[in-house]
Order: C-alpha cells, then structure tokens, then sequence
C-alpha cells in the first residue's frame, strides 16, 4: 500500500515537473552554483537580521527567570549569549540548505520524464474504469 501511496504521490509531483521549461532548469543549474548559494545565504543573513534586532526586554519578567532576559535585549542579544558564533551557523546552515534544495530539484528534474510516463500510463490504465463509473452514474 506504501508503494502505491508513493507513485500516486510521485506522479501528481510530475504532472507540474513535466511541464519543466528552461527557465526551471537553469534556477535548477544556479542553485547548486556556490556564489548563488552564497548569495542566497546572504540576503537571507540580511532577513535574520532584522528579526534579530526585534527588542524583546520589554516582555522579560514574563520570561523564565533562568532565560537571562534584560529589559534592553534584542532577540540577538539573547541568542548570542547562548552561543556568540549563532549567526556564523547560522550563514552556514542556510548555505548547506540552499544546497541541499539544488541538488533536490536536480533529481526532480532528472526524474521527471519518468514520472509523467508514469503518471501516463496509470491514466491510460485508469481510463476504462473511470469510463465504467461514469457510464454507471448516467444509468442511476
């Protein structure tokens, strides 16, 4: 039953996938380009940051006593007292995901002709039955 769950799941994945056009496959080539991931690292640094900058003092004494919350903090503030190089893991593990995510839609690509031959025969499979019932519900 898992195997037909996960080729029905991949086949309604390839419907869109073998739509693909160029402009997919070179943001496919661009992701697993490391100034583009570096680059994406760095305007998502940029995002963090201004959630970082978020003043969170005011709500201190409703904080746990333990969680070190001044009236003055930011979120930054907080987290960097819990580990100083935070943002440096956290540049790098945005980096390491945005490769991750390249090398994802590579294989999608890559298997997305399969999938809509898949997707193809299992429509041409289910074809007579769903003939049949609509048959059966103009009879009703």
């Amino acid at each position: 039953m898992r195997l037909v769950s996960a080729a029905a799941l991949l086949c309604a994945l390839a419907l869109p996938a073998a739509a693909q056009s160029q402009r997919e496959a070179d943001a496919v080539r661009a992701l697993n380009e490391p100034m583009v991931q570096e680059g994406i690292a760095m305007a998502m640094a940029g995002l963090a940051g201004i959630v970082l900058d978020t003043k969170v003092g005011p709500l201190a004494r409703y904080a746990d006593p333990e969680a070190d919350i001044r009236p003055s903090d930011t979120l930054r503030d907080v987290e960097r007292r819990k580990d100083p190089h935070f943002e440096a893991k956290l540049h790098d593990q945005t980096r390491r995901a945005v490769a991750t995510v390249g090398v994802v839609a590579g294989d999608a690509l890559a298997m997305s002709g399969e999938l809509a031959r898949t997707a193809d025969r299992l429509r041409d499979a289910l074809a007579p039955l769903a003939g049949a019932v609509e048959a059966y519900s103009d009879d009703n």
